[in-house]
């Protein structure tokens, strides 16, 4: 008997312990995801020393409740190549909340160009693109089978409203412009955040050529993206879709298209990059690229997703 009680209460307490760690292991995950860059490559207004204005629209899904989002709150953020509208020493937050397992939010990034007056037409964008996301509507938890099948049929259903954007935006019909689209998952599987950034991909035109074409990606930019060094210059430098310590995933939103120029036809591109960061408990989470789709050369290398 002396023998066997502290058997019987090492056990004992062996099981105390492991439920103790197991309370402790499902304890819910503070997430942040945030925009830690705007750079706008190439503008869309053509006035000479001019600034875009330029906002952003979060819809989507969190914890089973609806994320509705503006950024900035109202009016527009300004914006230029030498005086990016969100720079990493300004991030702005997506959203942050906590996940417990199972737990998920799903969100729709919009970039638009305009002073956002026009709210019926966005609202009935909005509309249209919360239409084309069946899954995750009211849904708290997923499954590993839900987070893929909700992404892809999310970026199949924005597509199709995209394609159709210039018969709501569009330059020759005075409204905002539509700069990019793309979406952001975050999920606890298993005590562990999942992450994933989908972008819509190529709605208009053909991948490769010059083209008329609308896209968003994750691609390696041209060497004309305006960064400021530590002395305060300005260089023209090539950004790959994933930075250098890849705590950042970019994407990059283009649209080239003719427009009337005179008696003649001028091409112009609007041309944007978006920095993407999540962080879990604080510590920034790292990306991969997934899906690689070669083309002629490494400008024309895109990749479907990151995670």
């Amino acid at each position: 008997m002396t023998v066997g009680m502290p058997r019987l209460f090492l056990a004992a307490l062996a099981l105390v312990t492991t439920g103790l760690a197991s309370v402790a292991a499902a304890a819910p995950i503070p997430v942040k995801v945030d925009v830690t860059a705007i750079r706008p490559i190439q503008q869309y207004t053509m006035k000479e020393g001019a600034e875009d204005d330029v906002y952003v629209v979060v819809t989507g899904v969190a914890n089973g409740q609806a994320v509705n989002k503006r950024l900035p709150d109202t009016g527009t953020m300004k914006g230029s190549p030498k005086k990016p509208p969100v720079t990493p020493k300004t991030p702005k937050t997506v959203w942050e909340g906590k996940l417990d397992e199972g737990e998920f939010a799903f969100l729709q990034v919009l970039l638009m160009h305009g002073e956002g007056k026009d709210q019926a037409k966005l609202k009935g964008f909005q509309d249209k693109l919360a239409g084309a996301v069946k899954g995750g509507q009211g849904k708290k938890t997923i499954t590993s089978e839900e987070f893929d099948t909700l992404l892809s049929d999310a970026v199949k259903g924005q597509q199709e409203v995209v394609t159709k954007v210039k018969e709501t935006f569009g330059r020759e019909k005075n409204t905002d412009h539509y700069g990019g689209l793309f979406n952001i998952m975050v999920w606890n599987s298993g005590g562990k955040i999942t992450k994933r950034v989908d972008p819509v991909g190529l709605t208009f035109g053909e991948h490769y050529g010059v083209d008329p074409k609308i896209y968003t990606k994750l691609k390696y930019t041209r060497p004309n993206v305006l960064v400021q060094d530590d002395g305060g210059d300005w260089n023209e430098v090539q950004l790959a879709p994933v930075s250098d310590e890849e705590d950042m995933v970019r994407v990059k939103m283009l649209e080239t298209e003719y427009i009337k120029g005179g008696d003649n036809l001028v091409k112009k591109t609007t041309d944007y990059l978006v920095d993407v960061m999540v962080t879990a408990e604080g510590k920034p989470l790292t990306w991969e690229l997934g899906g690689e789709n070669t083309g002629p050369g490494t400008l024309h290398t895109y990749w479907e997703y990151a995670e």
